[in-house]
């Protein structure tokens, strides 16, 4: 072989080197640009879910309407509960909306913060998730919802520890006009 055709053999020979690890470099590099613009991407996603869910924790106010009506459009937070925060006797106290229970049943926590727990008597008896409890009937001078307003609810407390979080029952949303689940959301109309 001549020097010459093994200089042009030789600098072939890089030139395919050069393009090869080019050619690999651009696949690799590709593929983890790739992948650092999905991860971002989930990021951001991430971070706007993050951030309506902080919120409506920091608020879970229901949306309210111009019709003239007391209504109230309840969102499902990330664990389907319906969470919302409510005026019970001027106090603000959250809640989930909970159509299977059939009173308002409040934590014994929430109940002392509105100053029930005083003359409490337990008579009575509940199921709750966590087995059975024992309850103290009491009167709720008023529980409300953006525009919505229910005076004189009853409610029952429970035993200290027996809940995580109160609920509001049908003793409050089975005296409004209507009541509808659409989707992930829960409309009050009063």
């Amino acid at each position: 072989m001549t020097s010459g055709l093994r200089n042009t053999l030789g600098e072939a020979l890089l030139w395919l080197s050069v393009f090869v690890i080019a050619f690999a470099g651009f696949f690799y590099l590709d593929e983890r640009i790739g992948a650092f613009l999905e991860g971002r991407a989930d990021q951001q996603q991430q971070a706007r879910e993050l951030a309506v869910e902080a919120a409506q924790q920091d608020q879970l106010l229901p949306q309210q309407d111009d019709s003239g009506y007391g209504r109230v459009v309840l969102q499902a937070g990330r664990t389907g509960h319906f969470e919302v925060n409510a005026n019970i006797n001027d106090s603000r106290i959250k809640l989930i909306a909970d159509t299977g229970a059939t009173y308002v049943a409040l934590r014994f926590e929430d109940a002392d913060s509105l100053g029930l727990t005083d003359d409490l008597k337990y008579t009575g008896r509940a199921r709750t998730a966590n087995g059975v409890t024992k309850v103290a009937p009491v009167m709720l001078q008023s529980i409300q919802i953006g525009d919505i307003e229910v005076k004189n609810v009853k409610a029952f407390v429970h035993e200290e520890g027996a809940l995580h979080i109160s609920l509001l029952g049908m003793s409050f949303i089975g005296r409004l006009e209507r009541f509808e689940m659409s989707g992930r959301q829960l409309v009050l109309v009063q």
